[in-house]
């Protein structure tokens, strides 16, 4: 067996995984449903229902996830993870039906609960303890935050020269000969690096009282918020733009600048370390509705750029608020468990949102309804994350 990473490498080379598992496994599917779509003659619809269904995979999946990262079968769980994920790939270039394509995209949603974030969180919290696990996974997330930047121009290459079932072989061929080795090397099996995970599970504080409490479920019901927030805003940002500036330019320029404000943010969480995550998660949250605000003011070039360097820094910081809120408002230990039972209703609120918000903008026929459902569940994010830190001050120590 190779020597154990240290810090550094361990935090690289899960960082640079991680890059590849979104990109492979999320980024790339919207450039994948386009060319399928344009190829097979099935509506968009038809196409998308079948990642709304892996979506909801994830939600079931993530539960039993998490308790097998407590148990220390984190390697086991992503290497496992990213080689099945790999073979989806190849036998989704290989379909010709709408059942078997349902059935490549439903798995590949349900191997995402495995291996996008969530389970790398967990394995750094483990190995490092919560105080540690603070910069590993800030780094993470930046290496993570260049996958759309690495990939999408990636695909689209592909997809000029190969096709989109030559690009599906093209992933998986990335996939397996990059992630793979990198978590193979970065995640030891417990015990062999010192984690501070799994093991005695006889000497861990019982897990009832943190899923009784209160906070427990004014946290999750924040994160579900934030969830909702992410995937409506993700996928209406450029229509809703669209339709409230006839700049196109401006939109795309204004979109365009998410990217390095989540990066450039979460740089910044490297330079202030001594904020703590609740106050670093108030201040961050409460940045949601200032930025959805923007979108009921007149529509130019500032306005749009402001909205979107605003939207972009919060999410990016709060991708690690909520990898770190864990250890510090509800428990140090049982994280891969707490993490997966939180990601079953924040997976069902990411899927559900895009149509809710379609549905309300449909039904007011103004975008104006739309803006009002994303103001709604931006003001539910702090309001919520506060209300999760009162409750935690409340309780009897």
């Amino acid at each position: 067996m190779s020597p154990a990473p240290g810090y550094r490498g361990f935090t690289a080379a899960l960082g640079a995984a991680q890059l590849v598992s979104w990109g492979a496994l999320y980024y790339s599917f919207p450039l994948i449903a386009a060319a399928m779509a344009s190829d097979t003659g099935w509506s968009r619809d038809d196409i998308y229902g079948a990642a709304t269904l892996g979506l909801l995979a994830a939600a079931v999946t993530a539960y039993p996830v998490g308790v097998l990262l407590d148990r220390g079968h984190g390697r086991r769980v992503m290497v496992g993870a990213t080689l099945a994920a790999s073979l989806v790939l190849v036998g989704w270039s290989a379909v010709s039906t709408l059942p078997a394509l349902y059935t490549a995209v439903i798995v590949l949603g349900a191997l995402q609960a495995a291996l996008l974030y969530e389970p790398a969180f967990a394995i750094a919290v483990h190995r490092l303890g919560a105080r540690q696990a603070r910069g590993a996974i800030t780094a993470i997330t930046l290496w993570a935050g260049f996958s759309s930047t690495v990939f999408v121009p990636l695909v689209q290459l592909m997809l000029d020269t190969v096709g989109w079932r030559g690009a599906l072989l093209g992933l998986a061929l990335v996939n397996t000969t990059t992630a793979l080795p990198l978590y193979l090397w970065a995640i030891r099996p417990a015990g062999v690096t010192g984690d501070t995970a799994p093991g005695n599970t006889a000497l861990r504080p019982s897990l009832r009282p943190v899923l009784r409490s209160p906070r427990f479920y004014l946290l999750t019901a924040s994160f579900c918020a934030y969830m909702a927030l992410f995937s409506g805003f993700t996928y209406h940002i450029y229509p809703l733009l669209i339709a409230l500036s006839a700049d196109t330019q401006s939109v795309v320029f204004a979109i365009a600048l998410i990217g390095p404000a989540q990066v450039g943010a979460r740089m910044l969480v490297l330079l202030f370390d001594e904020v703590t995550i609740s106050r670093l998660g108030v201040l961050t949250s409460a940045t949601f509705p200032a930025a959805i605000l923007l979108l009921m003011m007149p529509p130019s070039a500032l306005t749009l750029a402001s909205l979107c360097i605003l939207y972009g820094g919060a999410n990016g910081i709060f991708t690690v608020v909520r990898g770190l809120a864990i250890p510090e408002l509800l428990s140090r230990h049982h994280y891969g468990t707490i993490s997966g039972t939180m990601l079953v209703p924040m997976s069902l609120a990411r899927a559900a949102a895009p149509w809710g918000i379609a549905a309300y903008w449909t039904h007011t026929g103004t975008p104006d309804g739309a803006v009002q459902l994303l103001l709604a569940l931006a003001i539910l994010v702090p309001v919520l994350f506060v209300l999760a830190i009162a409750a935690r001050r409340a309780e009897p120590s």
